[in-house]
């Protein structure tokens, strides 16, 4: 499909009962945003193209290390669904999430220019959440997509499939048939003979051709994205036990306890999770939790570009890349060690960023800001056993917002698509690859000399709008996946267009103008 500008935006296409088709729609032009400045008659010349991309979810479909379980509580039809916010532990389109990667780095490699200002790609950044659940495997799933190279996204028992969409459980989807599903019988799904041998076929990344930029996020660092890893979870992962099932005797209040509990980091709730009745599986080394110092170093070998993707071996999750000779990222950690979904910082790097940022103000540079999490969810301020002060998103936006460099803010984690202005600086926040609407953003900064304008473009990976019910290839199981995320029943009970994970015209193909600060 490529950039929505060009060859329009992907819509619903009909219904099938209940469930939605896709279908490319019209085009959508790019609205100005007036909110920081006046659009100039003249956009002036491009000073950097970039691929955003955010939350992957490469995932370990099969994995013991998950807790699918957890996710029927907040299926429609239960009475806990109003008594949780989300849990996010499920999704049917999970087991395609490496073809929606390679179908990404396909898309961004056929970018050959910026669609508004027309300059040459210059770099990508991914904003976190590029793995599941923080696994060796999956690291090296995600690396072999965006570096380029062959994976096999499989585990355990590399003949014969073992995760949930195989089991006799009414509550998870079963693409092959048998037993009777809920999402078959009424959300519609469809019957995929061969999917989940086709999920496990082996991938050939091309890579991105352009240096890309990497950023930690809550689902590379923490089981689920929540849970510090110990020597329990540890075990569990590489083990040959897959919790299935909740014990009968369990309440609705037990069940909505666990949840939070998981949420706040709660040791209790990890004790919990041991009643869980279990499924055997075929155990994998490959399967261990990573640390943060393995997550950063990984990163570093011979062909990253730029070196390291940013990172440095041994060194810290955030950092500082000059991108030209105009613009520079400063790359932040925002992930709570001490777990939890939510972000913020410790004090050590808001001192850092404190200091870059005075830098680039010396400099008469432009700062691009990037991080998993977006401003508004920076209120985690968990800090473990003897952990130091947390700083929340307050405190970060008002030091931002107190040097002229700081242009823009890159993010994801919220997977919607939303644009916010800050002040004198613009938030970005980029939709997620695992749920709808699957998109990217290209991103262009331009100025006139006066008025620095950034111009958004959401770009769609390269499986077509409408899946034709193939699974020969990684395209059309990528569109399938599409599909799939566009009828999550547990989503908004709201048309298509108005998803939120879509966002409104004014958070898509968009124009932000501010005054440039070296004017």
């Amino acid at each position: 499909m490529g950039v929505t500008s060009e060859d329009g935006r992907i819509v619903a296409g009909g219904r099938k009962g209940t469930y939605v088709r896709l279908a490319e729609g019209s085009q959508e032009r790019h609205v100005s945003r007036t909110d920081l400045a006046q659009r100039p008659d003249d956009l002036g010349d491009p000073i950097l193209t970039v691929a955003h991309l955010s939350d992957l979810h490469v995932c370990d479909h099969q994995s013991p290390a998950r807790a699918e379980v957890l996710d029927r509580l907040k299926d429609p039809d239960t009475a806990t669904a109003e008594l949780i916010d989300q849990v996010g532990t499920y999704r049917a389109q999970e087991l395609l999430t490496a073809q929606v990667g390679a179908a990404m780095v396909e898309a961004v490699n056929e970018i050959s220019e910026g669609p508004v200002g027309g300059g040459p790609l210059d770099l990508a950044i991914t904003t976190g959440d590029s793995t599941d659940n923080g696994q060796l495997n999956e690291l090296d799933w995600y690396l072999t997509l965006l570096d380029g190279g062959r994976l096999t996204p499989d585990s355990g028992d590399m003949l014969h499939y073992e995760g949930v969409d195989g089991l006799p459980d009414e509550r998870f989807w079963h693409p092959e048939g048998g037993a009777y599903d809920r999402p078959r019988g009424y959300g519609g799904f469809p019957l995929v003979p061969g999917l989940l041998k086709a999920m496990r076929r082996a991938i050939d990344s091309p890579g991105l051709e352009v240096p890309w930029l990497a950023v930690n996020g809550n689902h590379d660092a923490l089981l689920q994205g929540t849970i510090p890893t110990n020597e329990t979870i540890a075990e569990v992962a590489v083990g040959a036990l897959k919790a299935i099932a909740m014990p009968e005797h369990w309440t609705d209040e037990a069940k909505v306890k666990l949840v939070a509990g998981l949420v706040a980091g709660d040791p209790e709730a990890l004790t919990m999770l041991s009643e869980l009745d279990p499924h055997e599986v075929t155990p994998d080394k490959r399967r261990r939790q990573t640390t943060l110092q393995e997550f950063i170093d990984y990163h570093v070998h011979d062909e990253a570009k730029p070196a390291g993707h940013g990172f440095s071996a041994g060194g810290k999750p955030y950092y500082r890349h000059d991108a030209n000779d105009q613009v520079t990222f400063v790359v932040l950690d925002t992930v709570n060690p001490a777990g939890g979904f939510d972000g913020s910082l410790d004090e050590e790097q808001l001192e850092w960023l404190d200091a870059e940022l005075a830098s680039t103000d010396r400099d008469e540079r432009l700062t691009v800001i990037a991080s998993h999490h977006d401003v508004a969810s920076l209120v985690n301020d968990m800090n473990g056993a003897g952990g130091g002060r947390r700083v929340l998103g307050d405190e970060i936006e008002q030091t931002v917002s107190r040097h002229e460099s700081a242009v823009l803010w890159l993010n994801g984690h919220t997977h919607r698509t939303a644009v916010r202005p800050r002040g004198s600086w613009w938030e970005v926040t980029a939709p997620s690859l695992v749920d709808w609407p699957q998109q990217g953003r290209v991103v262009e900064l331009l100025s006139d000399g006066d008025v620095l304008t950034i111009a958004t473009t959401m770009l769609d990976h390269a499986g077509p709008a409408r899946w034709s019910g193939a699974i020969d290839d990684v395209r059309h199981l990528a569109s399938l996946s599409r599909e799939l995320s566009a009828n999550d029943w547990q989503g908004p009970k709201v048309p298509l267009d108005e998803h939120p994970g879509g966002g409104s015209a004014k958070d898509r193909n968009v124009m932000l103008h501010l005054l440039d600060p070296r004017a």
